[in-house]
């Protein structure tokens, strides 16, 4: 008799970290919101209440009207065990005072997602052009910020003999991309880490993986500083360039996140996943014909674009 497949994932007792959840509109709280929809207890944090603002929003002024602490209520308020710490993950005591919350407060640690990255900033620009701060800041972040993180969970997840970290790269990571001489770096060096590590806990039930994505609708989609710019016109111009017909959001890094942090991922580890709606074409779409309303399809009557 064969063994059935489990028809879901749930994540019932289980306790996890999802770093950079300060913003509304991030990935950080669409991961989150998605791993708490399936049972997980969860340890939010980011380096400023607010999450870290790049060029665009700091030009602008740009404040979100919530942060950490109001998510982690949000989440509380729908049943979900939720702690907010602020943290800087670059930062070794922020990194162990997260680790102390984790375990005073559940005694284990079944899923980290190493979500937090440095906003994007004075780096975007040619070699010759990236002051060495700006350089530094991405290492400092997004590749040693990852390695602490993981550094400091890893005991916890071996003495269970199970874990999932789920490190958020990016295409960037994978493939060419201009005046992101040091950001691809970063994210290279995090994929690079993602799998040198699946080799050395895989043994413990803990599985390593990298996603990466591509073009997501968060404010940091935008860096253009144009106080008049249509942000939604302009996310809607560039998806008319992907093959799915849209950018990416949220809820699509938080799906492939959820499912890569269940039991049911227990053979997948060691991978860089790109999630790209099929990657930007250099050339134009063919698009389907726009469908008249109430036309019959066969698809419930869905129109194109719904």
């Amino acid at each position: 008799m064969t063994e059935s497949a489990p028809i879901s994932a749930p994540l019932d007792g289980q306790v996890a970290v999802v770093t950079g959840c300060g913003k509304p509109d991030g990935m950080g709280q669409g991961i989150a919101r998605a791993l708490a929809a399936r049972g997980a207890s969860l340890v939010v944090t980011d380096r400023e209440a607010h999450g870290v603002a790049n060029d665009r929003q700091r030009a602008l002024g740009q404040v979100p009207p919530s942060g950490l602490e109001e998510f982690a209520e949000e989440l509380r308020a729908a049943g979900t065990e939720a702690v907010a710490v602020l943290c800087d993950i670059s930062h070794r005591p922020d990194v162990a005072r997260v680790m102390d919350t984790v375990r005073e407060r559940f005694g284990r640690l079944d899923i980290l997602v190493n979500n937090a990255a440095a906003p994007q900033g004075a780096d975007r620009r040619d070699i010759e052009e990236v002051p060495d701060e700006a350089f530094d800041l991405l290492i400092d972040v997004n590749v040693r910020g990852t390695y602490a993180m993981c550094s400091a969970a890893v005991p916890l997840m071996r003495a269970s003999r199970y874990g999932r970290i789920v490190n958020i790269s990016s295409m960037a990571g994978l493939s060419a991309a201009p005046f992101s001489v040091a950001y691809s770096a970063s994210k290279a060096a995090v994929i690079g880490l993602t799998r040198a590590l699946s080799m050395d806990v895989g043994p413990w039930g803990i599985t390593v993986n990298a996603v990466c994505p591509g073009l997501v609708a968060t404010s940091r989609a935008i860096l253009d500083p144009s106080a008049d710019l249509d942000v939604e016109q302009t996310l809607a111009q560039r998806g008319r360039n992907i093959p799915v017909g849209r950018v990416g959001r949220p809820a699509d890094i938080a799906a492939l996140v959820a499912y890569l942090a269940s039991e049911e991922a227990g053979y997948v580890t060691g991978q860089a996943i790109p999630i790209d709606g099929g990657g930007l074409s250099a050339f134009p779409l063919r698009q389907p014909p726009v469908r008249k309303a109430g036309e019959n399809t066969g698809d419930g009557g869905r129109l194109a674009g719904a």
